[in-house]
């Protein structure tokens, strides 16, 4: 019998039977079965020893035309010994991998071979900005427009340097999966990042502060927490995280050291000698200090500082200084260091806990390490060269603002005759 639209219609299951199988003569493997409630189309085939079967659909919800236009399409694949069955279900498991399923091995090995800071900043990146998706099929979430329009929309919301931060650890992910052959089958055979534009960025901030202008920044500062947070980043040349976030199990005043953990700087764990006016600026918080409370600014028993932009708009007004990022404090630190002589290069790269390599000193000059044995043997931290450096800078700062120490010029260059 060939099943057609009439010939289905007439079918009824046989008296005393629950279920009563019809085949087609036409297309060999298509069928229909009986129940007492229904009638489903099918189609069934061989492939090695099993004998698989697959439904089509309901008589109900489709038509004879469409059933027997995809029983001849299983048909097709099955005689070139393919397995639908098994491609179906495979597609279903494949289903079932979401990003976020494949999300959690990668992290975990990342957390292995990652310092705490970079681990944290791409657990950001794929936790919460890439969390749309996450709960999409792996090969779903990796195609091209699906990502670049996540992306765009991080850099409305975040910036662009937060976008392209995303963007490079979305890669990271991507061609990991790829690797992992978790992506086979899809037509994905490259992370979709790959040539993707950058956002633009304004390049790298070079904006250095001048001696009046810390002054002025200063003599404006006062008794609150934030205020004693930029005379601390100001002092220690810190990262504003790093001194926001300061808590007192991190302050030892027994050796004069800021012990800042790994987790919470953007290198390595390091301590951070305190000079004179650091010291000062702590132990009077800590006599007056909350002693249920864990972090040294902010409020409530364990939040931190919060409202930086308020704080620092009303600074701004303030001080008639407004061209300055809490950042550029490092810079200007760095930079007036280096040019007075105060440490070394190398000494003030500590300073700043920057993550640099080891140098050496040939007849008083400095020199970059190079040559595997002066990386390998030179393990050496300089504490007691970056506490003295920072002790010279904390009496430079102070003397600075309290007008001891008139102000650097700012010499401007002379263009020659007929340049």
């Amino acid at each position: 019998m060939k099943l057609t639209t009439d010939t289905v219609a007439k079918l009824k299951l046989p008296p005393g039977k629950t279920e009563h199988v019809v085949w087609d003569n036409d297309i060999a493997g298509f069928g229909i079965r009986l129940r007492e409630h229904s009638a489903t189309y099918f189609f069934r085939y061989r492939h090695g020893t099993r004998q698989p079967r697959i439904t089509i659909g309901a008589v109900t919800a489709i038509t004879n035309a469409k059933a027997r236009a995809k029983a001849q399409e299983l048909y097709a694949r099955a005689k070139l010994a393919g397995d639908p069955a098994g491609e179906r279900t495979e597609a279903r498991e494949r289903a079932k991998e979401t990003f976020a399923l494949a999300l959690k091995p990668y992290l975990v090995r990342k957390q292995a071979e990652l310092r705490p800071r970079s681990f944290t900043n791409l657990n950001r990146h794929l936790m919460k900005h890439a969390a749309p998706l996450h709960r999409l099929e792996l090969a779903k979430a990796a195609e091209r427009r699906r990502v670049a329009e996540l992306l765009t929309k991080i850099a409305a919301n975040s910036g662009p340097v937060e976008a392209n931060a995303v963007k490079g650890s979305l890669n990271g992910f991507f061609g990991w999966a790829i690797g992992q052959g978790l992506l086979d089958g899809t037509g994905i055979d490259i992370a979709p990042t790959v040539n993707m534009a950058s956002f633009p960025i304004n390049g790298p901030r070079t904006h250095v502060p001048r001696d009046d202008e810390i002054i002025k920044i200063w003599n404006t500062l006062r008794h609150d927490d934030y205020s004693d947070i930029v005379k601390l980043l100001t002092l220690t040349l810190c990262r504003l995280s790093e001194i926001g976030g300061l808590q007192w199990t991190e302050v030892d005043f027994d050796v004069g050291l800021i012990r800042l953990p790994a987790e919470r700087v953007k290198t390595e764990a390091r301590d951070v000698p305190m000079s004179k006016p650091v010291r000062d600026i702590l132990w009077r918080r800590y006599q007056q200090r909350d002693e249920r409370r864990v972090p040294v600014f902010g409020t409530g028993e364990n939040r931190g500082y919060q409202g930086w932009g308020k704080a620092k708009i009303a600074l701004d007004e303030r001080s008639g200084v407004s061209d300055w990022t809490h950042h550029d404090l490092r810079r200007y630190g760095s930079t007036t260091m280096n040019n007075e002589g105060i440490a070394a290069p190398h000494i003030v790269d500590l300073c700043l806990g920057h993550a640099v390599l080891r140098y050496v000193t040939d007849q008083g000059q400095v020199l970059k390490q190079q040559g595997v044995e002066r990386r390998h043997y030179n393990f050496a931290s300089y504490p007691e060269q970056v506490r003295a450096a920072l002790e010279l800078w904390g009496s430079r700062v102070i003397e600075l603002v309290s007008g001891e120490r008139k102000p650097a010029k700012v010499l401007a260059l002379r263009r020659r005759k007929g340049a």
